[in-house]
């Protein structure tokens, strides 16, 4: 494996679905950080809490936010600035969104339809926000900061949901379904945002290859795992694994522990292949032998 680069979703993924809890990540954390591997988080959350997850995590790589709407690439990580980004505080900013205030009218002009079938994040206070999220009421508030995308929680029954998305989807919206939430946002995904940035890594440190490593546990990760050279779907304790175009993915792992403890299982032994006992099965997904 050459140039490995871990692309990873936070919530249900890298942090505990339920209590956002990461510390059954923090050996193999510090394992990749040794052997010099990046670490990428990939999530739907904003610039606000990554930055501050990352300082918990003493982490200093890229970061991909709000569900592949921009990339943030602090200073001097890469010898060059990358073309068509801008400068933001003490980051390159690649965006591939509109702003927010697009899909919040969108929204509105659901609400006749659909108004009482849905709360979305402008819609709610940052009391609410916390508690349907499990958040404190200061993580709420940077859980708000959004600057793309709008988040919507559901509570009609599937049948009235894909209406609600086919009416989205009319009125010009791109829609991804994550692991509590319906994001409202624009043409840009996960697997687009890994795309560039994989791109730019390999031209900007003239990489011959890298190899991708994906890591996601809901719908909006669905574009990032296809996109990745290794797939990994995080069992969930809320919903099924991930879909994946498995035509589009050489390798594919399906963890047996959920969230974090999952994430170390699949890069522990993904990362150890050499040595490992995991076999390869016809359709690229990997076993336990």
């Amino acid at each position: 494996m050459q140039f490995p680069i871990v692309f990873t979703d936070l919530d249900g993924t890298l942090l505990d679905h339920y209590t956002y809890s990461f510390s059954a990540a923090l050996p193999t954390l510090s394992m990749l950080k040794q052997a010099d591997i990046p670490v990428i988080a990939t999530t739907s959350k904003t610039v606000q809490e990554v930055t501050n997850l990352y300082e918990s995590l003493e982490l200093s790589s890229p970061f991909i936010v709000e569900n592949g709407a921009a990339i943030y690439i602090p200073k001097r990580f890469f010898p060059k600035q990358p073309e068509d980004t801008t400068i933001q505080g003490e980051f390159w900013l690649k965006t591939f969104s509109q702003p927010r205030s697009i899909y919040i009218k969108i929204i509105e002009q659901l609400c006749s339809d659909f108004g009482e079938l849905f709360e979305s994040f402008s819609q709610m206070s940052y009391e609410r926000i916390a508690e349907v999220t499990g958040l404190s009421l200061a993580a709420a508030k940077e859980a708000n900061q959004r600057q793309y995308g709008e988040p919507v929680l559901w509570h009609g029954d599937n049948a009235q949901k894909l209406s609600f998305i086919e009416a989205a989807k009319s009125l010009g919206a791109n829609v991804l379904q994550g692991g509590r939430f319906i994001h409202i946002c624009d043409d840009c995904d996960k697997g687009k945002a890994l795309n560039w940035l994989a791109g730019e890594y390999q031209h900007q440190f003239k990489l011959p290859t890298i190899t991708a490593i994906a890591l996601g546990d809901s719908g909006n990760d669905s574009a990032m795992l296809e996109a990745a050279d290794i797939a990994v779907q995080i069992k969930s304790p809320t919903h099924s694994y991930p879909s994946i175009d498995e035509s589009k993915v050489a390798f594919i792992y399906q963890t047996l522990g959920f969230g974090p403890v999952g994430w170390t299982e699949a890069l522990t032994e993904i990362l150890e292949l050499s040595s490992s006992s995991i076999l390869k099965k016809p359709n690229g997904e990997y076993s336990h032998g």
